[in-house]
């Protein structure tokens, strides 16, 4: 009998599938926003009269349970079918409902917002297509308002949304139920993983390819009572290294994408900072399983701080990380196992970076 806590479960139109051969459910925090799974069924062939009962086709609404718990809730936005006379299979490709944001413009009068925040217009912006907004917590700066702001032609929303984003250093994650947050930093701290006992396989890459020590933002002032020679303004962070101590020299200058405050020049080069800290530390921890020793879904768990301890990875043996992504997967081959891909912690903006003197 299957162990109900490795099932996955797609209802669409008052049917069920459950017959997935191979099994693959996405949360990203960095290099994708929007959630999304890839499911297969093959077999060898005898007639495939079970593969013609899979209607599932693009634009369907349907729903992913991993053990019993909803992970998303969105669209079919793929089917691949092939046969021979040996075999048949069948691929389904499944979004979050928010994947509106990446496949919808903004509108074809592009609007400016005055005077708002960043969970204003995203609310607005999102919300028109469905899709809700909202900022976790209370980072600071966070509700600072926007002067002025200007949506730009053929830009998507999720790129309108994120471009004002890294002007308040936030990052994007989907909750998978057609909603999507705006965050800085780890949100919450996850079980240890250890080597020889909860971690089956796993791999680090520490680099300093794309490392350098100081960030500078310039930009122009939005204040039109500046003054002469306050046109211009400067911003300066360091960039944290993930093991300490020396680290290769070097500086990053770039302008802002928009005109600001000196406090709001601050924010888009802290944002500046994690984007590069998160560069120097990717690896990808496989565990057994779906869930967590506390009994929930990893999936719940991207942006946690998490410890590993492995003398074989690490050269102090032990270190924090963030979860960037996880991966719930399921085969015939691998069985069914969880990989979780980790970040440097400051990649996600956990450090009080200071500016420069």
């Amino acid at each position: 009998m299957s162990n109900p806590q490795e099932i996955c479960v797609v209802t669409a139109g008052g049917s069920r599938y459950d017959i997935w051969e191979i099994v693959e459910v996405h949360r990203s925090s960095l290099s994708e926003t929007v959630n999304h799974a890839m499911l297969t069924v093959s077999e060898i062939s005898t007639g495939g009269a079970s593969f013609s009962d899979i209607k599932l086709s693009p634009g369907d609404q349907a729903s992913i349970t991993l053990g019993g718990v909803k992970v998303i809730d969105g669209v079919v936005y793929l089917r691949q079918a092939a046969y021979d006379d040996k075999s048949h299979a069948v691929q389904i490709g499944i979004a979050s409902k928010s994947e509106a944001i990446l496949r919808t413009t903004v509108d074809v009068k592009p609007g400016q917002y005055t005077n708002q925040t960043i969970q204003q217009i995203g609310s607005s912006c999102f919300g028109k297509v469905g899709v809700g907004f909202n900022v976790k917590g209370s980072p600071p700066g966070a509700d600072m308002i926007f002067k002025r702001v200007s949506e730009q032609l053929g830009e998507t929303r999720h790129n309108f949304i994120e471009r004002l984003c890294r002007l308040r250093n936030l990052h994007l994650i989907d909750d998978g139920q057609g909603s999507v947050s705006a965050f800085r930093g780890p949100q919450g701290r996850s079980s240890q993983l250890v080597e020889g006992e909860n971690i089956l396989r796993a791999r680090l890459l520490l680099s300093f390819n794309e490392m350098v020590t100081d960030v500078k933002g310039i930009s122009q002032n939005s204040n039109p009572n500046s003054g002469p020679g306050g046109a211009q303004i400067k911003a300066d962070a360091s960039v944290p290294s993930p093991l300490g101590g020396n680290t290769p020299s070097g500086t990053y200058k770039f302008g802002a994408e928009d005109a600001g405050s000196q406090p709001e020049l601050q924010m888009r080069v802290n944002h500046q900072v994690d984007h590069i800290a998160a560069t120097t530390v990717d690896g990808m921890i496989t565990v057994q399983g779906w869930f967590r020793p506390e009994g929930d879904l990893w999936f719940n768990h991207v942006l946690d701080w998490i410890n590993v301890y492995s003398p074989m990875l690490i050269p102090q043996k032990s270190m924090d990380f963030a979860i960037k992504e996880v991966i719930h997967r399921q085969s015939s081959q691998e069985g069914t196992t969880t990989d979780i891909l980790i970040t440097n912690s400051a990649g996600l903006g956990s450090q009080p970076l200071l500016g420069l003197s």
